[in-house]
């Protein structure tokens, strides 16, 4: 019996050393990241890489700490995964740092050129590929005056080290300059000091804008109480942080960003180089319209017909309809 079990110690332990490691990180917990993590999952699972069966994925949440997800990043390279995974500019920063041999995966990052992952958009030397979430700036501004056509100042919240939300609010003035809208800065690096900033600067704002910054993201549920208190209208880049208080929201379906994302570690996974593989940007088909009208009754606002038309989630008496 003795030599049966030692047996199958030995089998588990070279079974065990010789599955491949996914190693999943994120810059901090939110839906929309964390749907993205959800779809990288099932396409493994889909196509065959299932969590200890045939491969251990590692997933690991730096809790908005960049310092936190550098150190994830070393421990994913000194464990030697086959594919490290980066949800969020952050947290693929900290692995493109960490290893020029690896393959690299980044996910959910607005501006891939300019937070220097990646040289340009398609394919590219080097271990690096990945799946933008550039949301359209312009649109979502339109969308606002469309349906608030008095608005004047727009406030935009954002986190100023985000590399993402620098990149989102350039693009934002650039649109508020041709739409004829005064931009106002909201910043803050953590829920404290953003709703601050908000409370000090709500009475010089018509309406609020957040882009695709984690901050704001996981700071929503306090942002929408001083944004209700004020009737106050938001316009958001993503449908989750829309949900959580938003008037409308036009932003990809991140749980198929994710899906996207999965695809790339798959053919990594196959065999596939990631210089073979192109870095791009979900197409048109991928963004969903949300209104809640909820939200548009406890502040006052008719939402246009036309508007609602065009919605693919309506939420009426606290029931989200997909259209």
């Amino acid at each position: 019996m003795k030599r049966v079990l030692v047996c199958l110690v030995l089998c588990v332990g070279v079974l065990g050393l010789s599955m491949q490691t996914v190693g999943i990180t994120a810059i901090v917990e939110h839906p929309a990241l964390d749907a993205v993590r959800d779809g990288v999952i099932d396409v493994l699972e889909e196509n065959g890489f299932k969590h200890g069966e045939n491969i251990v994925i590692d997933f690991q949440n730096a809790q908005g700490s960049v310092s936190t997800a550098v150190t994830i990043a070393k421990q994913f390279v000194s464990t030697n995964v086959a594919v490290m995974v980066g949800i969020a500019t952050p947290s693929a920063q900290a692995l493109v740092n960490a290893s020029k041999t690896i393959p690299i995966v980044f996910s959910a990052v607005t501006d891939p050129v300019s937070a220097s992952l990646v040289p340009a958009f398609g394919k590219n030397p080097g271990n690096v590929v990945g799946i933008s979430d550039m949301t359209p700036v312009k649109t979502q501004l339109q969308l606002l005056t469309l349906t608030l056509p008095d608005v004047e100042t727009v406030g935009i919240i954002y986190n100023s080290g985000e590399a993402n939300s620098v990149t989102i609010r350039e693009f934002a003035k650039e649109a508020c300059d041709a739409l004829g809208l005064k931009l106002i800065d909201i910043t803050g690096s953590t829920t404290v000091e953003m709703v601050a900033s908000l409370n000090a600067q709500i009475k010089d704002v018509d309406a609020i804008y957040i882009g695709t910054d984690n901050t704001a993201a996981s700071s929503i549920e306090s942002i929408s109480k001083v944004a209700l208190r004020e009737k106050i209208a938001i316009v958001a880049a993503d449908i989750d942080i829309a949900r959580s208080g938003g008037l409308i929201g036009f932003g990809f379906n991140y749980y198929q960003v994710g899906r996207a994302t999965g695809e790339l570690v798959v053919e990594i996974l196959k065999g596939t180089p990631p210089s073979e593989l192109e870095t791009k940007i979900l197409g048109q088909d991928s963004l969903i319209l949300f209104v809640n009208t909820d939200i548009a009754d406890e502040i006052g606002v008719e939402i246009p017909q036309s508007v609602l038309d065009l919605a693919n989630l309506i939420v009426t008496d606290g029931v989200e309809t997909e259209r």
